[in-house]
């Protein structure tokens, strides 16, 4: 699934932004760039190597290539008034170098609190 509102073309550049399991068929190119720069540990993957329901990704591609992705996880916790809330947390953020300048570290954060909120989150953390 595209975010359209996410997707640009610049050039010869065709940046789309996409919610990413362990079933895309990019999976493995986005394991290894998530790996690349250090943050594999920050996804909760199984054994099986199925990514956790509580955790979102969010990859932000050129064509196949991976340009950057944001991770989070959400979790109910209760608010200053016992009231239970659903927050989200930042787990892993990165964007290729070389496309730092197409702003995508921004329609990631965007396209990440738009997923956040459509899963009822209220609380963010680290975005």
């Amino acid at each position: 699934m595209c975010i359209d509102q996410e997707s640009r073309k610049t050039g010869s550049l065709n940046l789309r932004i996409e919610p990413v399991d362990n079933w895309h068929a990019q999976w493995p190119a986005v394991l290894s760039a998530i790996e690349s720069v250090g943050q594999r540990a920050a996804l909760s993957v199984d054994m099986d190597g199925w990514l956790s329901a509580r955790q979102g990704l969010l990859v932000a591609f050129n064509d196949a290539e991976v340009a950057g992705h944001l991770c989070f996880r959400i979790m109910p916790i209760s608010d200053p008034s016992g009231q239970v809330v659903v927050q989200a947390r930042l787990d892993a953020f990165g964007v290729k170098p070389g496309f730092e300048k197409l702003e995508i570290d921004i329609a990631l954060k965007t396209a990440a609190q738009q997923r956040a909120t459509a899963l009822k989150c209220s609380r963010f953390v680290g975005f």
